[in-house]
Order: C-alpha cells, then structure tokens, then sequence
C-alpha cells in the first residue's frame, strides 16, 4: 500500500464552505480512479503557525496504482479546478507503507468484576466494524 499525503494551507478569506467543498468532492477521485482504495480527510488539530490547516491522505494499492493516479485527468483536473482557486499552498508526499506498529491493550486476566479475555473472532469482529465506520 501506498500512501499520497497532501497537506494544504488555504488562500486568505477561503470560507468553511469552500473547503467543505473541495472535501466532498475526493468521492469523485476514489469512484473514478482505479487503484483508490479510500480517502482519509481531516482538520489539523495542532496549534502549530505554519499554516497549513487540513490534510488528506490517499491510500492506494500499489506503486502501478500511484502513478495512474498521480497522471489522472480527474485528479489533474481536481488540482487545477477545485483545490486551485482555493489553495495557497499544498505539500504532496507519497510513503509507502514499509510497516508499522500498533498499540496493543492487554486486559487483565483476574476474577475481578470487568475483567475480559480478548479474543480472535472478538478482534476480527472489532476490526470489521472500525473499517466499516470510516
């Protein structure tokens, strides 16, 4: 899997409503573009001066996938059309997903009141649903 990174710092006086905009339509790049997997959208919730407010990741299959999205017309025009007007700045940066760790929370094993196993079928089924909520 690899992620397309692209973190954006709007021109001034750009409202909620545009930027809402520019969000709503990433369904158009996943529907269209082969290789999209899913989109990931989301406000900065730092306090940092640099600017840049809002983020999105692309997550696609592959290198093969990353590169036709990259050459899509739809996303050459959704630079252009709809993130152009708008944008002051965008950093685009493609990570592949070479690995990664997870925190992983260890119930208590006592006679206590509460206290739960964690099972496979439990964390499949928590899985399941964590996928299905994004």
């Amino acid at each position: 899997m690899i992620q397309h990174i692209v973190v954006l710092k709007w021109k001034a006086g750009t409202t909620d409503a545009q930027v809402d905009d520019v969000f709503a339509q990433t369904q158009g790049l996943v529907d269209g573009i082969d290789g999209v997997e899913r989109i990931t959208l989301g406000r900065n919730r730092g306090q940092a001066e640099h600017g840049y407010t809002h983020a999105f990741i692309v997550n696609l299959h592959d290198d093969e996938a990353l590169t036709e999205y990259l050459n899509h017309p739809l996303r050459q025009r959704y630079v252009t059309d709809v993130l152009g007007p708008i944008e002051e700045e965008r950093i685009e940066i493609e990570v592949p997903g070479d690995g990664s760790e997870r925190h992983t929370r260890r119930a208590s094993l006592g006679w206590e009141w509460g206290a739960t196993r964690h099972s496979a079928s439990a964390d499949a089924a928590a899985l399941r649903w964590e996928e299905k909520e994004r």
